[in-house]
């Protein structure tokens, strides 16, 4: 009770009246339809369901309410930075990855460290890789990019790599070795994703704000999404930059000080940070217990617990991100989110959290679980209302609230039906008032025309693929529930070619299928009801043909040709995201080493390439005065793996040989100083490349 009173100040006590309001007046309207309709046996329950979807549909209404009201008539006060002072603290920025495209991190790195060169205060912050990669392809060119990049830039010892030996309890075990490891070192932690762009304006900023307020724990940014090149990215993106800021406005309105925490692009006061925020195992087997998964909001929760500030910094730019590039991986991200998320459900009642965390904590269960509830809502209206349509009883003359109004009952439900889309759609058109009515932003997304374009488009799309990804989150939340738990893998957000339509078909079989049962079923109650029910079971049943199109990187260049979808950060983008493509580009002409990504060519490289192997003997000796010394003779490993071949090796041995600095400068040895002859003719191309040619 005292912390309802501590949260509920007269700025938030509107926001949630507002809240509330939105919710209870079309709850009450539809409550009173089904009682004039005749459906009194399952009144309580889909009352009860329509209530809560409502509420998750009004939060979102809130938001942008308040957030376009913030942003035309509230005040513009920036968080207050201040200069560096004589002893500033240090900073790492910590770059966790797992079997990400090299190229790609580096190039994103290289690009924050010039930008932080540029603004004159390089000297406070050093960069960290933290590598989990477990493919061997993966690790050898992060430690060859790693070399050579800290080699071109004059950055050894600015510029870290580590990768583990063992992958304990993923990326918040990453971040937990390196914090035992190197957090007394520095005052501040800027984490990173692998795709993520901060320019060097941002990142001082980001400090400068630490240092001026010292009850900060952690200082989130919110992250833009660029190089989005498929259709559904560039929805993906163009949702993000025009609706983006309309809703961190009334997300900023309410929380203040009690924050969430994303999980990247953000400053974190380490001390705090790792006196207060260790994560507990949950209670129970995974999924829904063991290891927590989504780990930042619950160390939102411990930071602001043990009486810090969690903040987002919604007014600074030059922070970025990527996204999925279609449907299928979009919602293999979610698949683990939802699970992450699930599990907070044993923290929502814990000693000593603030009700704000305990909010945020609820929100992120309801962002999945809303998709069951909203399933059931379906199929249990859909019952109701075929028992109300067969009985063939007449309608009972009753009015109700609907009598205030003298509305005929088909009025009525259609003002049901017309609340309920306008506290939906709000977001999009507060946030095209606020584009349109704002000096300037209209023309950064391509002028007048294309805001009304891009937001048309993107609601239709929306609409389209919002029953698919119910069905999706509904059997994530289920399969989370019955126990089966998801692994960790790598996020793909490169476009290529598109889906193949046949395994679109694969994917969203069984969602058209009950998309095409549930248009017959309708049918069968009454055409009314098929017309209610066909902007959800058309959309499951064409869900194959739209995730295909959805996918096609030619329709999305297509649409950014003709201006539609734009944003500001493709009609004049910040220098950092054109360096990271230009630097991206120049690794994947220049890495000719790494042409091949498998992992027989990648470690036959290691094994003949001088640099390389240079690079793996000196890493694999520092990890080996770290750790125990690899078992085994990795020394016959190496003439194995020359006399034989690749194929003469397992996953294991390849592992163990590359992990023994010895046994790497031997096999570089033998592989010079025998004769080819004996050599296994799988050799012979990385031979080639040093011979001259007269």
């Amino acid at each position: 009770m005292k912390g309802l009173k501590v949260f509920f100040d007269l700025q938030r006590l509107l926001f949630f009246m507002v809240s509330v309001l939105f919710t209870a007046v079309p709850t009450i309207l539809f409550g009173n339809l089904l009682w004039r309709s005749g459906i009194v046996p399952g009144l309580l329950p889909l009352t009860a369901l329509f209530a809560v979807l409502n509420w998750n549909i009004a939060w979102g209404a809130t938001h942008a309410l308040i957030g376009f009201c913030e942003r035309r008539f509230g005040r513009r006060d920036r968080d207050a930075g201040r200069e560096l002072d004589e002893n500033p603290g240090s900073v790492a920025i910590v770059l966790p990855v797992y079997n990400e495209d090299p190229r790609r991190v580096f190039a994103g790195l290289k690009t924050m460290y010039e930008s932080l060169v540029r603004t004159g205060a390089s000297d406070v912050f050093d960069f960290f890789v933290l590598s989990d990669s477990t493919k061997p392809e993966r690790w050898l060119e992060e430690e060859h990019i790693w070399a050579t990049l800290c080699r071109d830039l004059g950055a050894f010892g600015r510029i870290n790599y580590r990768r583990r030996l063992v992958n304990t309890d993923k990326k918040a075990g990453n971040l937990l070795e390196f914090c035992e490891s190197w957090g007394p070192r520095y005052r501040y932690m800027i984490t990173l994703d692998a795709d993520s762009i901060l320019s060097g304006d941002t990142i001082l900023e980001l400090y400068r704000r630490m240092e001026a307020n010292p009850r900060y724990g952690i200082l989130q940014t919110a992250p833009k999404i660029v190089y989005a090149e498929s259709f559904w990215g560039r929805l993906q993106q163009f949702s993000n930059h025009f609706y983006g800021p309309v809703f961190c406005s009334g997300l900023n309105f309410w929380q203040g000080g009690q924050g969430n925490y994303w999980g990247h692009n953000a400053i974190i006061r380490l001390a705090p940070f790792m006196e207060h925020c260790a994560l507990p195992d949950l209670p129970g087997r995974e999924p829904f217990g063991g290891k927590i998964l989504s780990h930042d909001f619950v160390e939102a929760a411990l930071m602001q617990r043990a009486g810090f500030e969690v903040r987002l910094a919604h007014d600074l730019e030059g922070s970025y991100e990527e996204c999925p590039q279609d449907v299928i991986e979009h919602a293999k991200r979610d698949r683990r989110w939802c699970q992450g998320n699930m599990q907070h459900f044993w923290l929502l009642f814990s000693r000593g959290l603030t009700f704000a965390s305990r909010l945020h904590l609820a929100n992120g269960i309801m962002g999945y679980a809303s998709s069951l509830l909203w399933a059931c809502f379906l199929v249990l209206g859909g019952i109701m209302v075929f028992n109300r349509v067969r009985s063939n009883l007449s309608v009972l003359p009753t009015h109700g609230i609907g009598k205030l109004f003298e509305l005929p009952l088909a009025q009525h439900s259609l003002l049901v039906a017309a609340i309920t889309l306008s506290l939906l759609f709000l977001p999009k058109i507060l946030a095209l008032l606020d584009a349109l009515s704002s000096r300037g932003r209209a023309a950064r997304f391509g002028g007048m025309l294309s805001c009304l374009l891009g937001t048309f488009l993107e609601s239709l799309c929306s609409a389209l693929i919002a029953p698919v990804m119910m069905l999706y989150h509904a059997k994530f939340v289920l399969f989370t529930a019955f126990g089966k738990g998801v692994g960790w893998t790598t996020q793909n957000r490169s476009a290529g070619d598109g889906l193949r339509l046949r395994d679109a078909l694969a994917e969203h079989g069984v969602h058209s299928l009950i998309g095409i049962v549930a248009t017959l079923l309708a049918a069968q109650v009454s055409p009314w009801f098929l017309f209610w029910m066909l902007p959800v079971s058309g959309s499951l049943a064409i869900s194959p043909l739209v995730s295909w199109a959805f996918s096609k990187p030619s329709l999305g260049q297509r649409l950014k040709r003709m201006m539609i979808l734009v944003t500001p950060e493709e009609i004049d983008p910040a220098r950092e995201l054109v360096d990271t493509e230009a630097f991206a580009e120049t690794l994947t002409t220049t890495n000719w080493l790494f042409e091949n990504e498998g992992e027989e060519a990648a470690i036959m490289n290691a094994v003949v390439d001088p640099y390389v192997n240079a690079i793996r003997a000196t890493l694999a000796r520092e990890a080996v005065a770290d750790a125990s010394p690899p078992e085994g003779n990795a020394e016959h490993l190496g003439l194995m793996f020359l006399l034989e071949g690749p194929q003469a090796l397992n996953e294991d041995e390849r592992k163990s040989l590359l992990s023994n600095p010895d046994a790497m400068l031997e096999a570089h040895r033998l592989a010079w100083t025998l004769d080819p002859s004996q050599l296994d003719p799988a050799w012979a191309p990385f031979f080639r490349r040093y011979v001259q040619v007269a």
